[in-house]
């Protein structure tokens, strides 16, 4: 589940786009300067940004290319009312990968961010299988070795997070800041309240678990292969 980070100063609309992108199962931050939204980009780990052009404190467009200067990848998606190409120019110029203009239809907005999540991590696509382990996104199930089961939010977002990694440990504080959204109270409690609910429902009895954990080092998911 991918995470995103929204920022415009009209609170209406900002809240109007994080209503939309968490109805589709993503884990959205929002905030209403470009100031706070650059720190954000800085410190914490997105899949992608949407940015409002005009932010009181830092622009949008000048959000994206400090941004990009400092070396940051996330996938931008500038929202703005200039509809001028001179302007589509020098946003793409700052480093955004897509531009879209208000006012704007909610099945275009959301068709460009499934544009932007596929193309710059195929993983983001409906459905992903890896071994035995298929996730759909659209039902937030998991399918193991034949058997359905229906995932928790957050169950989700952990597990997919995990299968992005698969075989290689990840460490907590990085599981932490992409599956939970940095202005909640998450903790390493609530990871491992949130492993062990994980490892209920895909682990077999008197079977080592498919997710490991490691003093110093996080968690690993060690994706089970096909049968051949």
């Amino acid at each position: 589940m991918a995470k995103i980070l929204v920022a415009d100063d009209d609170r209406n609309i900002a809240e109007e786009l994080q209503d939309w992108l968490e109805s589709q199962n993503f884990v959205v931050e929002v905030c209403f300067d470009g100031t706070d939204a650059l720190a954000r980009l800085q410190d914490f780990g997105y899949d992608l940004a949407i940015l409002d052009w005009q932010m009181p404190g830092v622009s949008g467009v000048d959000v994206c290319s400090r941004y990009r200067a400092h070396g940051g990848r996330a996938p931008i998606l500038l929202l703005t009312g200039k509809k001028e190409t001179a302007d589509k120019e020098c946003g793409l110029d700052s480093g955004a990968d897509d531009y879209i203009t208000k006012p704007f239809e909610m099945r275009e907005f959301g068709a460009r961010v499934r544009a932007l999540l596929r193309r710059s991590a195929p993983y983001f696509a409906d459905k992903d299988s890896q071994g035995t382990l298929t996730l759909d996104r659209a039902s937030m199930s998991l399918t193991l070795e034949g058997k359905t089961m229906r995932l928790l939010p957050k169950e989700y977002s952990l597990l997919e997070f995990l299968m992005r990694h698969a075989n290689t440990f990840v460490p907590s504080e990085k599981i932490l800041d992409h599956v939970w959204d940095c202005d909640s109270d998450a903790s390493n409690q609530a990871l491992r309240t949130c492993v062990n609910r994980l490892r209920k429902r895909i682990d077999k009895d008197g079977s080592p678990s498919l997710i490991e954990s490691a003093k110093g080092y996080g968690y690993r998911l060690s994706v089970p292969e096909k049968l051949q």
